[in-house]
């Protein structure tokens, strides 16, 4: 997992997995293995980065990340998801395999379409 140290991240996929936490912050904690189990499972496609809010107050400022925890998908710099709350695992594996096959899924679509000849 990356850490987010002065406001930077050293990523370097084209998906990346924005942690936004806090120390003091109850479900922060609640989350993170969930966020721990996910970059286990899914390190091939995406950067994970923590950021916390004690040394990382611009990214907080940049992304206009007002509560934790905050999770941010971005595809390159693009926003792909920003929702404030705790997902349990399903909840955020649904969320990267959407992300991970959005463009095979798109391709098949038009295949369908000219194999079928009708649209």
């Amino acid at each position: 997992m990356l850490q987010a140290n002065n406001n930077t991240y050293n990523s370097t996929k084209e998906l990346k997995i924005l942690n936004f936490y806090s120390d003091w912050c109850p479900p922060c904690h609640a989350f993170m293995p969930n966020f721990i189990e996910a970059e286990k499972t899914y390190w091939k496609y995406f950067d994970f980065v923590a950021v916390n809010s004690n040394t990382n107050l611009e990214l907080f400022q940049k992304y206009r990340v007002m509560w934790t925890p905050t999770i941010i998908i971005l595809q390159k710099e693009e926003i792909l998801f920003n929702k404030s709350w705790v997902p349990n695992w399903s909840e955020l594996k649904e969320i990267m395999i959407k992300l991970i096959w959005k463009k095979p899924q798109k391709v098949k679509e038009v295949k369908k379409k000219k194999f079928l000849g009708l649209f």
